[in-house]
């Protein structure tokens, strides 16, 4: 009942705050002025008259900076306008990678408790760590800002004017760590039109989310929009020490834009933006245990007691120097054997007696429910500001983008799903970041050129605390971390009439990186020191110095575009491109090391040839890209000891297809389908990375992902009743690099399907779905430790049915 309360007022404030401005607002209508409608926002305003519009129109996007139809550039490009992203029912922007070939989005916590980390993969180019050390495959954008940290990148698409997936390597334009490709979300602007809109949904897991938008024109040359959501839904795992449920959703989140058109050629946008999540922590729960050890009875024989003779064919435990502290698991009920009293290791005839709490193995196994006693929570505060500023001086416009964000996340889980302590996790993380952007846009030679030329800055300051609670240890790592990047670029094209185009570009990239490690060891239970001593060992030992260490690195990524304009409504094009992604520090380290390990860039040479076609009176529109990307340094995580670290483990050749085709037949009726090839080998692997071979296969990627729609509108009366079906499918992947058999995830395909009713006059609607319909039960994430030796599965959401209602005025 609160959270209904905070819906109300929200939606009450909003609509009271658009009400007021409407005397205002008229006035300044009547004035003649006030801030234009964008050819983006008429686009969406035209798309409202029907939902196959809504899908089949032609979109504007900003991909090489410009304004540009996406139809008509010669890159590999999946673009979703708002009304699109409704049509296809979508709420977060994980959702795209449903439609979007070669791209996988996935909800993964990893080896801490964020339920809304990010991992991001375009053409089999990614990275599923969360740790601020480590930098993301693929960019994420939004309004032209750089969002640095996974964690919170699972964005909600609240009042969203477009997205744009961009594919392969965008080291020219984009630059920062898009090395795998750029995810871009663009909000919309104020307008000069007042109107307010807002949707209910209702569904199962008691889901309540509630969106709401209210655009105010101020005066002639300024314009308000604020837009604020509520998401709640209960999750799907029960934890069964308090009965709260995993995998919930509880979310707020809100946006404030002025735009002031202070000239007629000066335009300048300013924007707020804030989320919180305050959720249960993610529906993790535990497959299974390996109990094999390298240390102790590594043949898996009979085993018999200590103090007994050598017996061929046995394996006699000779305690404490056989303890198996490879595998935490088996190491628990080592202890528990020799010092809790009881016989946790199944041998005959020592028979204790004690708790059986005290042993862990599959009994706490369960695909529904968590048995974890740890606090499991995860809390995130992030908000931001920007803003934007255009000035059109007529040959050359100037645009400068100055943002800030930051983030204040806490995460706690239970990674044993037991009462026992094999393995618990607490994270505190802290992130801070600056951009300034100045871009200079122009065009030349009596149109046949248009160039972009701009300087970047970036700086990044904050703080990890990892608290780490493991059988044989008790520590703290983590540390401050620091990064200042700054970068030059430039990109032109010259048209040789409406037949050919030549596009170049570079850009250079410095990087400076800091880390100070502040890592403790405060409880040391090694079996060694409790079996000899009696008790554990705190020596408070530093297990990296607290020493701070500094990289620096610089790259130049150069891209060269061919464009063959065919017809009017066909090109092919062939391109050059290279990424850059920085490397980063070693931030999970056990046990002590004399020096802070540190990991090298990577870099990604991508060579593509494609087409683009509309056919039929553009009725049927076909893309398709083949290419071959040449990946160094690869930037994988592996074992070492207890932690996951990050190692430049191998070099590897991902050759790959990529096919779209949307058709638009007339009498109500939109087909759209997608497919993608991926065929990803590594070519050389790094002496020292023994965790993988180059047969091993990618983590996270699936060879093929495939997808259709189906949609159909009637008219009944003045009304508009519209179904639709989607389908997708994925091959099979493994989620880890060490190609774990226990958590990989076989081949799967999903359903969704909805019918809606738009009222006449489409200012009221009805929707009506189900998401996995055919209750498909497939991994989201995955994740296994060779110290920990848990199963860890991360289900995505089982069937679910919603209902929603949308309005404006």
């Amino acid at each position: 009942m609160q959270d209904l309360k905070h819906v109300s007022m929200l939606a009450v404030s909003l609509a009271l705050c658009a009400v007021s401005g409407t005397g205002y607002a008229q006035e300044a209508k009547a004035g003649g002025g006030a801030a234009p409608v964008t050819e983006s926002e008429q686009q969406q305003d035209d798309a409202s008259s029907s939902r196959v519009d809504a899908l089949s129109g032609e979109i504007t996007v900003t991909a090489r900076k410009f304004e540009e139809k996406a139809q008509a550039i010669p890159l590999a490009i999946s673009a979703f306008s708002g009304k699109a992203l409704e049509a296809r029912g979508l709420d977060n922007i994980n959702g795209v990678a449903t439609f979007t070939p070669n791209m996988t989005f996935q909800s993964n916590p990893s080896f801490g408790g964020a339920s809304s980390s990010a991992a991001i993969y375009i053409r089999g180019i990614g990275q599923k760590e969360f740790l601020p050390t480590t930098e993301p495959g693929v960019g994420v954008y939004v309004d032209g800002v750089y969002v640095a940290r996974s964690v919170g990148a699972m964005l909600d698409l609240v009042d969203v004017d477009r997205v744009e997936v961009l594919r392969g390597p965008q080291g020219t334009l984009f630059g920062r760590n898009t090395i795998g490709g750029a995810l871009s979300l663009t909000t919309k602007k104020p307008s000069n039109r007042r109107e307010i809109s807002g949707q209910i949904t209702v569904g199962r897991y008691d889901r309540i989310d509630a969106k709401i938008m209210a655009n105010i024109p101020l005066a002639d040359t300024l314009a308000l929009r604020v837009s604020g959501a509520s998401m709640m839904r209960d999750g799907y795992v029960q934890r069964v020490v308090d009965n709260k449920d995993l995998g919930n959703v509880n979310t707020k989140t809100g946006r404030l834009q002025l735009r002031w058109d202070a000239a007629p050629n000066l335009e300048i946008n300013l924007s707020v933006d804030g989320t919180e999540e305050r959720n249960n922590g993610p529906a993790l729960t535990l497959k299974g245990v390996d109990l094999r050890s390298a240390i102790f009875n590594p043949a898996n024989l009979p085993m018999l007691p200590p103090g007994s003779p050598p017996t061929a064919g046995s394996y006699v435990i000779n305690p404490p120097f056989d303890a198996p502290v490879d595998n935490f698991a088996l190491l628990n009920n080592y202890v528990a054997t020799f010092l809790g009293g009881q016989n946790c290791l199944g041998f005959a005839p020592y028979r204790p007696t004690g708790p059986a709490a005290a042993c862990y193995d599959d009994r706490y196994a369960s695909a529904t429910k968590d048995f974890g006693t740890a606090p499991q929570y995860s809390r995130n505060r992030i908000w931001g500001a920007s803003g934007n500023i255009d000035l059109d001086l007529g040959a050359v416009q100037l645009k400068s983008i100055t943002a800030y964000r930051r983030l204040d996340g806490k995460f706690s889980r239970d990674g044993d799903h037991s009462p026992i302590l094999v393995s618990q996790f607490y994270d505190e993380l802290t992130d801070k970041q600056f951009s300034q952007e100045l871009q200079l846009l122009g065009r030349g030679m009596g149109g046949s050129l248009k160039y972009v030329a701009g300087l970047y800055y970036f700086s990044e300051t904050g703080n990890n605390v990892n608290i780490l609670d493991f059988t044989p240890v008790y520590f703290q790592s983590g540390g401050k971390f620091s990064t200042k990047s700054y970068a030059a670029f430039g990109q032109a094209t010259y048209s040789f009439g409406d037949v050919f185009d030549i596009t170049a570009g570079l850009r250079y990239t410095k990087d400076d990186k800091s880390f100070l490690p502040d890592q403790t060891i405060f409880t040391d239970r090694t079996p060694g020191q409790q079996l000899i001593n009696g008790s554990p060992n705190t020596p408070k030992t530093r297990i990296l110095p607290f020493v701070q260490v500094n990289r620096s690195e610089s790259d130049v990524t150069p891209m060269v575009n061919l464009a063959w304009h065919v017809t009017a409504d066909s090109l092919v094009y062939a391109s050059f491109s290279q990424g850059f992604k920085s490397g980063g520090f070693v931030q999970r380290v056990f046990p002590p090391l004399a020096a802070t390990p540190e990991f090298a860039a990577e870099k990604a040479t991508a060579y593509e040839a494609g087409f683009k076609t509309q056919l039929l009176d553009r009725k049927l529109t076909i893309n398709g890209a083949v290419f071959l990307t040449k990946y160094d340094n690869l930037q994988v995580q592996v074992f070492t000891g207890v932690a996951p670290v990050t190692k430049n483990a191998a070099a590897a050749e991902i050759k790959g297809a990529e096919l779209e085709v949307r058709l638009s037949p007339g009498g109500g009726w939109f087909v759209e389908g997608s497919a993608g090839y991926l065929d990803p080998r590594y070519t050389s692997i790094d002496p020292a990375a023994t965790e993988i071979t180059r047969a091993s296969r990618f983590e996270r990627i699936s060879k093929w992902t495939l997808s259709a729609s189906l949609l159909k509108s009637v008219k009944i009366g003045d009304g508009e009743l519209t179904g639709r079906v989607d389908w997708s499918y994925r091959a099979g992947q493994f989620m880890d690099a060490l190609n774990t058999r226990e958590i990989f995830q076989p081949g799967y395909s999903l359903v969704n399907a909805s019918i809606a009713y738009d009222f006449p006059g489409r200012n009221l609607s009805l929707v009506a779905g189900a998401t996995n319909l055919t209750d498909e039960r497939y991994l989201d994430s995955g994740i296994y430790g060779t110290s920990f030796r848990s199963y860890e599965t991360l289900y995505a959401r089982p069937r679910e049915w919603y209902v929603t209602m949308k309005w404006k005025i």
